[in-house]
């Protein structure tokens, strides 16, 4: 669920977080954005809210379907949680990471989404997944003692649309309105996503650990994802290797990301 912004002075604070545009002409048109965000911020935050996006559901051929039923969060970006009271991810330093899975069952979320395109997102799962977690785990193709095995579904594709796309984020109101968004952490205006599921579980047992859907996009403010209509995905498919590697070693240099 999206949370009220109670202050405009919180929306300045996160726009320091919009890319550096060097085009004078595109600096111009950032900073009048911002002075939308401190005269027109109640506007801005509704118009921000209004494009929230539906949670993705639980995908009933999933192997943990029924554990994911029974946790929902209040999270968007992951509305559904399980977890093994006793998973201890540091008990682990190995990862099997399974080729990604293309879901075809009926609640798929692919429309208009060529097989071809979804192929394209699935490859790049497997590139960023498998580059990501290799900073922390050692990668195995065979169970062992200390291993976790990773299953990767990819459940869904959103496609941006390009021009308008590009055009929310360069215009002042598209600033303003994508600036909440980023601090709200929701897509970002006509900004593509991608959806899927991860199943991790202890490789030699097959015993199930944690299991969670998630729903990822480019940052709101990223207008290099605005270009073409596989960039958002794509971008969430790297925030999600990145969370993913979170999740199995909290403890890991953040700077090798």
């Amino acid at each position: 669920m999206c949370s009220p912004v109670s202050r405009p002075d919180a929306l300045l604070r996160g726009s320091s977080r919009c890319l550096a545009v060097t085009a004078t002409g595109a600096r111009h048109r950032i900073a009048d954005g911002f002075r939308f965000l401190r005269h027109g911020w109640p506007v801005a935050v509704l118009l921000a809210l209004a494009g929230c996006s539906t949670p993705p559901r639980v995908y009933q051929q999933l192997g943990s379907a029924a554990e994911l039923s029974l946790h929902p969060t209040s999270d968007s970006e992951k509305p559904f949680l399980y977890r093994a009271p006793d998973f201890d991810p540091s008990r682990y330093r190995s990862v099997l990471l399974d080729p990604v899975v293309i879901y075809g069952n009926y609640d798929a979320e692919f429309a208009g989404v060529s097989a071809e395109d979804r192929r394209i997102i699935a490859d790049y799962m497997d590139e960023q997944f498998s580059h990501v977690l290799a900073k922390s785990h050692s990668l195995i193709s065979a169970p062992g003692p200390d291993a976790l095995r990773v299953h990767v579904t990819l459940t869904g594709i959103e496609k941006s649309t390009p021009v308008l796309s590009t055009l929310s984020h360069v215009t002042p109101s598209g600033v303003a309105v994508n600036g909440i968004k980023s601090i709200l952490g929701v897509h970002g205006t006509a900004f593509g996503a991608v959806t899927y599921a991860i199943e991790i579980s202890n490789a030699a047992t097959d015993r199930l650990l944690m299991a969670y859907i998630a729903n990822e996009s480019a940052d709101a403010l990223d207008v290099t994802a605005s270009l073409g209509y596989l960039d958002a995905a794509r971008a969430g498919v790297r925030r999600g290797a990145r969370d993913l590697r979170a999740t199995l070693a909290p403890q890991a240099d953040r700077s090798q990301d």
